[in-house]
């Protein structure tokens, strides 16, 4: 039965709490839904009126949720993809939508998809905002909640209501600065392992299951002089340019623009890849891009996944386009 409270409800109003709790300010808020600043702060008088409850307090660092607040906050995602469902989404228009989504990504995917995907955004889609935030371990639960609409991770093990797509595989290149002493040379696994090696790894996974490179060759006694270890491509990139140290890292980033004139990519030693090929490795999970069964229906997520798949497994013309897709390669 519809009580009438429910009748006397501007749906809209919910539209707009979810946005203040996405943004934290009025001034962007206002922004994305297209009206005044007075009229939002009008709007927020409603709902503070229609729920009781101040709902934000003002700080110098924008508006900041009450605990009831917090509680809608875990609530409106999914009441409000139901009623999108509900209306249907057959007039979904890229060039004309606006929203916003939130994406989970490790700092390596970051600097490899975020760069193609925006210029694609830029011109095909301008009305739509990207959030992104580095994964977390309830990654899982915020996808739930709708805190989150997509995460690109190892799914070493996903719910039932977590969609798990994986990303294709992408050789892995052996990186070093431009003037290295092996730069002009067929690597062979004997200068591979003369020279120090830093590793790239994902956070939230442990060591051994993020380097199926060095998974292989410990299967053959073998191992490489590990200098440094980090998140960050950038950090990595910024290391090689002063030493002798080499990367393994995904086919790409060199192709990108950014590292074109500091680093070069080289195949990996045939042994190795002979190596790779020919053993079984405990660190093979796959990258995966992952959402709640929630967003299933919603053609604006089905859009933003088809053009986030584009760009994390790129044709082999657009490789500077492509992501870490599998993450034992990398390290």
């Amino acid at each position: 039965m519809i009580s009438r409270k429910l009748i006397r409800t501007d749906l809209n109003l919910l539209v707009a709490l979810q946005i203040l709790l996405e943004e934290r300010n009025v001034t962007r808020a206002a922004e994305r839904l297209s009206v005044s600043q007075p009229a939002l702060s009008k709007t927020l008088q409603k709902l503070r009126d229609a729920f009781e409850d101040e709902l934000f307090t003002r700080t110098a660092h924008g508006l900041v949720p009450t605990p009831r607040a917090e509680e809608l906050a875990r609530e409106l995602p999914t009441l409000l993809e139901s009623v999108e469902r509900v209306l249907g989404d057959e007039g979904f228009d890229p060039a004309t939508f606006a929203g916003s989504f939130k994406i989970l990504l490790p700092p390596i995917l970051s600097e490899a998809l975020l760069p193609g995907l925006m210029a694609e955004l830029s011109e095909v889609a301008p009305g739509i905002q990207v959030v992104t935030a580095e994964v977390t371990p309830d990654y899982q639960d915020q996808l739930k909640k709708g805190e989150a609409d997509f995460a690109a991770f190892v799914a070493v093990e996903t719910e039932r209501d977590i969609l798990a797509e994986p990303i294709a595989t992408i050789a892995p290149r052996c990186y070093m600065r431009i003037d290295h002493p092996l730069v002009d040379k067929d690597l062979t696994l004997q200068d591979f392992l003369a020279y120090p090696h830093l590793r790239l790894y994902l956070p939230g996974l442990t060591r051994e299951n993020t380097s199926m490179v060095d998974d292989v060759l410990g299967q053959y006694g073998i191992h490489r002089n590990i200098v440094m270890e980090t998140t960050q491509f950038s950090a990595a990139v910024g290391v090689l340019c002063r030493t002798d140290a080499l990367l393994v890292a995904n086919a790409g980033f060199e192709a990108g623009g950014l590292y074109r004139e500091r680093i070069s990519g080289h195949e990996m030693p045939a042994e190795l890849q002979r190596m790779i090929r020919n053993t079984h490795s405990r660190n093979r999970g796959k990258m995966s891009l992952m959402r709640h069964t929630r967003t299933s229906r919603s053609a604006a997520h089905q859009w933003m996944r088809t053009l986030l798949m584009k760009h994390l497994t790129g044709p082999a013309e657009k490789v500077e386009q492509a992501a870490l897709a599998e993450v034992k390669s990398i390290s």
